[in-house]
């Protein structure tokens, strides 16, 4: 699969998970576009932080919001930057299902086809929220779907550096340089997701 294209003007985040215990790294990314440029390493702090407000609450103390990276599009190589955080989910205790099962949010786009669509998955899932037929329940669906919205407005509030959230395209024939589209909703999806690469061992 080609990699991700990140034009000047926009970025990608990186946001690292871990459990406790399980022996795995789990990532969630987001294109965004830098709101004013230069981004700075305060930016990803404030972004790091705001992820770990908007994701906290679908997990225990046992998940630490670990790590963010940036990678800033750039004439020349992407500019990197990265930060470590402490972070603990705020749910009370939970049993994860396996840990490659996740929750799944829709990233919508203005346009249709498979091309102006994506996926956002969230690791360690509630046991206790899915269904034998990998749906979540009702309750498990409510709580999604509210992270799901604080996701986009946490990213995009103050410090984060971020001027709205983008899907990023992989390299075409038909085009050089695929210009970033625009995320219009982020959706909870009824049902669990499989992403093993999303697990980076550690």
């Amino acid at each position: 699969m080609a990699d991700l294209v990140i034009p000047v003007g926009f970025g990608l985040w990186q946001f690292s998970m871990t459990h406790a215990t399980i022996a795995h790294t789990a990532i969630s990314g987001m294109g965004f576009s830098v709101a004013t440029p230069p981004y700075t390493q305060a930016n990803l702090n404030a972004a790091l932080a705001a992820w770990a407000t908007a994701v906290g609450p679908l997990h225990d103390a046992e998940v630490t919001y670990a790590k963010a990276v940036a990678l800033i599009g750039n004439d020349g190589p992407a500019i990197r930057f990265e930060s470590a955080g402490v972070a603990t989910g705020g749910r009370a205790v939970v049993t994860i299902s396996p840990p490659n099962v996740t929750y799944l949010v829709k990233k919508s786009t203005a346009f249709a086809g498979r091309r102006y669509r994506g996926r956002l998955y969230l690791p360690f899932v509630n046991s206790a929220g899915v269904t034998q037929t990998g749906q979540l329940s009702g309750a498990e669906l409510t709580i999604l779907s509210a992270r799901a919205t604080a996701i986009s407005a946490n990213l995009l509030g103050a410090g984060t550096g971020a001027g709205g959230l983008y899907l990023l395209h992989s390299e075409s024939p038909l085009s050089e340089l695929p210009l970033p589209t625009a995320i219009v909703n982020l959706t909870a999806e009824t049902t669990v997701a499989t992403q093993r690469r999303r697990l980076e061992r550690s």
